[in-house]
């Protein structure tokens, strides 16, 4: 799909880093599923952190970014990474928002 000004439209792709002993994992999927459920705007992807790909590990270590903690929120458009949060689980319409930045 073209956009007017002849680039390529891209969907932000937003991905959810969890793992099983995270007690806050759980309410940032729901917070996730709440914001985005049904939007074809956003692309959602969860990543457990103890099974990560090694391609895509590469990949964060290329845009220099650490996954620290969990949950942690990153968006990636037009090939840009950009971590949102980290340790912590956003309210609805503060990761609609921080979205709408990068989409």
């Amino acid at each position: 799909m073209k956009q007017p000004s002849g680039g390529l439209a891209t969907t932000p792709t937003l991905y959810l880093f969890t793992q099983d002993d995270c007690a806050n994992c759980p309410a940032a999927k729901e917070v996730i599923k709440e914001a985005f459920d049904g939007s074809t705007n956003v692309e959602i992807k969860t990543i457990d952190l103890q099974g990560m790909d090694p391609d895509f590990e590469f990949k964060l270590l290329d845009h220099q970014l650490f996954i620290s903690s969990t949950p942690s929120i990153l968006i990636e458009n037009g090939g840009k990474l950009k971590l949102l949060y980290s340790g912590e689980v956003p309210d609805v319409e503060a990761i609609r928002e921080e979205v709408q930045k990068y989409a």
